[in-house]
């Protein structure tokens, strides 16, 4: 049985255009150099006002926290409910439970729910994948950019070599985000889950109240910060742009 091919091996056989592989190879970088300058130039600004008027909205308004109470957040929510039918389905405290019997918390009830968080999420989500994109793209044109080692002359590269460690480092924190916005969840249904087997217990509530809190301030932190990100981007790339595409003074070929 001959072996198997690695999907990520070339072939040959496979003719994706009438380019040589190199011709392809140069028209990628080519397109993607495009694509970079024109983030930087067109995308970038665009993104900082976008950003600051969704910052600057009833949305992220402080006094949306007033809307985050025991109250408002378990609106609707029978606690009274959630105790009996707890205690009532209660098993013994040795008896195994067969596989067909009913979980015992909250079979009879729902936690909701947190929709303006929810909503807040969905609208700042896409903004958080789409500043990762575009860092990762003009990372590799300023890598692309970089020309050959050697010996003196080097001061642009090292500008080079600085924008790229800034733009890495805006994209590192990107990502963090995204890990930030799903351990929200995570951790509100532990504490959801606890109520409903301790219903009685006001601690729990509360503390899923200060977690929203603490989520919503913590989502309008990160539309400032992605505001600050592409405006930083956007200075520290048109300040040095002669240095960034061109990194040496010399004719010699980069």
């Amino acid at each position: 049985v001959p072996p198997r091919r690695l999907s990520g091996m070339c072939d040959n056989s496979i003719s994706m255009s009438e380019d040589s592989p190199l011709e392809g190879l140069q028209k990628f970088k080519d397109r993607l150099c495009s694509e970079a300058e024109g983030l930087v130039s067109d995308c970038f600004p665009k993104e900082v006002i976008a950003l600051d008027m969704l910052f600057n909205s009833e949305m992220f308004s402080l006094k949306r926290l007033e809307c985050f109470t025991v109250e408002k957040v378990f609106a609707g929510v029978n606690f009274d409910q959630v105790s009996r039918s707890t205690a009532a389905a209660e098993p013994p405290a040795k008896r195994r439970r067969d596989a067909s019997e009913a979980p015992s918390n909250g079979a009879l009830l729902s936690l909701p729910l947190n929709t303006e968080i929810a909503e807040i999420t969905q609208i700042v989500k896409p903004h958080i994948e789409e500043l990762m994109f575009k860092c990762n793209l003009v990372k590799m044109w300023i890598q692309l950019l970089i020309p050959r080692v050697e010996d003196g002359n080097n001061f642009g590269v090292s500008v080079q070599e600085d924008a790229v460690s800034e733009v890495t480092r805006i994209e590192g924190e990107v990502t963090t985000y995204l890990d930030a916005v799903s351990r929200y969840f995570i951790t509100r249904g532990k504490l959801l889950s606890k109520i409903l087997k301790y219903p009685q217990l006001d601690d729990y509530k509360v503390a899923v109240v200060e977690l929203d809190q603490k989520e919503f301030l913590a989502l309008r932190l990160i539309c400032c910060e992605m505001r600050n990100a592409y405006c930083v981007l956007h200075d520290t790339i048109t300040k040095n742009i002669d240095k960034i595409k061109k990194p040496r003074s010399s004719h010699v070929e980069t």
